[in-house]
């Protein structure tokens, strides 16, 4: 085994006790402990996702451990994206749906003060819940209310996990961690499963309305067969829909409160971006995933949001034999943790780690050479346990993003506190501080 932390006085090494656990600082062993070992790093200890295996279940995909059942899922899902509405095509036409919420919620505040991070869980949220159930939503609808303060919980219940995974008796305290626990319990319940027993009682074979009849009837199909494989059940499709509606709007949005952060601290990067979209789409029309090849600048910016904030700190996965990593011995069942965060401020690969710096992911032409090309890079993880929805959430920065800087210009309330980029509030997923924007609609677009 590596080295282990220094013991801390007069209570030693308990708050490690919990298991073993390794983390990975370096880029490259986390690129071979990720993708040079197959399944060998794929697996999800119980401990290491407390509580997040409670709230998501493991019948979905971010708290199951690696499993037949838990492939069947992920292989189902990533078909739905390309079976139902004709995939790329279909997801841009749904992005499309979630910027108009937005746009209709900043003009309906005639130019006073929004937050960005109310206005991006609730649109991407509702659009989400759309695609995923067919279910026409507003904005102040319960159900949106609803995944929005689950994902709250998530995040808040995370930090105190390592603590009640030392003393898992303390849950049964009525203290604000068990009651926080017992709430998002609720709301589970609240969500998702009526709307699938609905979908079940009006499944047609051959109609698909949503992702989830594309889940229905792929497991239908596969259970028709009557293999001896295990895929689960059908009953692991609230699970997989809790999943995607909560990891998908918690990041997106979160994408997004930093992205408008960055422009309205940095107005000189804003005014690049909007020249950028002026040209490749001018004033007639609205901008779409397909022009996202003309915008370099914009996706290195929402590259480099991803490279200086790291959503997601600490992404563990445990390993599922012996292994050996950089001449270290690793167990079986060794929680093993990749600091993307150390990655992505490597000084070594991103020269001034501490600033915003778009360029990084420009070669010298300006051509864009992001998402995947940069081998430090590691924005949606790597190997079996990568980000599943990776595309679908590329196509949503880039249509809000484009969208919005060509309709708007964003600036700081007058005599408001500049807000920081430090991260004031830890959460599962990093969010900046609370902070308010007021939108100018520009008037300047090239005709």
């Amino acid at each position: 085994m590596p080295p282990g932390p220094f013991p801390y006085p007069f209570i030693g090494n308990a708050p490690q006790m919990i298991g073993d656990a390794i983390v990975l600082n370096s880029v490259s062993f986390i690129r071979d402990a990720r993708l040079g070992r197959k399944d060998d790093l794929s697996g999800k200890k119980r401990e290491s996702v407390y509580p997040q295996n409670l709230i998501f279940s493991e019948r979905g995909f971010i708290a199951a451990d690696f499993s037949p059942a838990y492939l069947f899922r992920k292989r189902v899902f990533v078909s739905a994206l390309h079976i139902f509405g004709s995939g790329i095509e279909h997801a841009s036409k749904q992005a499309r749906k979630a910027v108009d919420l937005a746009i209709e919620e900043i003009d309906s505040k005639q130019g006073l003060p929004i937050s960005p991070k109310n206005l991006f869980a609730t649109s991407i949220s509702a659009q989400l819940w759309v695609w995923l159930t067919s279910s026409e939503v507003s904005l102040n609808d319960q159900v949106i209310k609803d995944i929005i303060k689950l994902g709250d919980i998530m995040g808040q219940t995370a930090l105190f996990a390592t603590l009640y995974q030392l003393l898992p008796m303390l849950v049964y305290l009525p203290t604000r961690f068990s009651r926080r626990l017992k709430r998002a319990q609720q709301l589970k319940k609240r969500i998702c499963p009526p709307e699938f027993k609905a979908h079940k009682k009006t499944f047609m074979p051959g109609v698909i309305r949503d992702i989830t009849d594309s889940l229905i009837s792929a497991y239908e199909k596969e259970i028709a067969k009557e293999t001896s494989k295990d895929i689960g059940s059908i009953e692991d499709i609230p699970g997989i829909v809790l999943d995607i509606i909560l990891a998908g709007s918690e990041t997106t949005s979160s994408s997004m409160s930093w992205f408008m952060l960055y422009m309205i601290l940095n107005p000189d990067m804003q005014e690049i971006i909007q020249k950028e979209i002026d040209l490749a789409v001018g004033g007639d029309r609205t901008p779409c995933w397909n022009d996202a090849k003309n915008m370099p600048y914009l996706q290195a910016a929402l590259c480099e949001v991803q490279r200086a904030v790291t959503l997601v700190v600490l992404a563990p996965t445990s390993t599922r034999r012996d292994i050996t990593i950089a001449g270290y011995h690793i167990p079986k069942g060794t929680a093993v943790l990749a600091n993307l965060n150390k990655a992505h401020h490597d000084e070594r690969e991103w020269p001034e780690p501490e600033k915003f710096k778009p360029e990084r992911f420009l070669d010298s032409d300006g051509k864009f050479v992001g998402w995947s090309k940069i081998q430090h890079f590691i924005p949606f993880g790597l190997g079996r346990r990568e980000c599943a929805g990776q595309s679908l959430a590329k196509i949503l920065m880039v249509t809000f993003a484009a969208s919005l800087l060509h309709r708007y210009k964003f600036e700081l309330p007058e005599g408001a506190e500049i807000p920081t980029t430090e991260v004031t509030e830890p959460h599962l997923v990093m969010r900046p501080q609370d902070f308010e924007v007021v939108a100018k609609e520009r008037c300047d677009m090239t005709m």
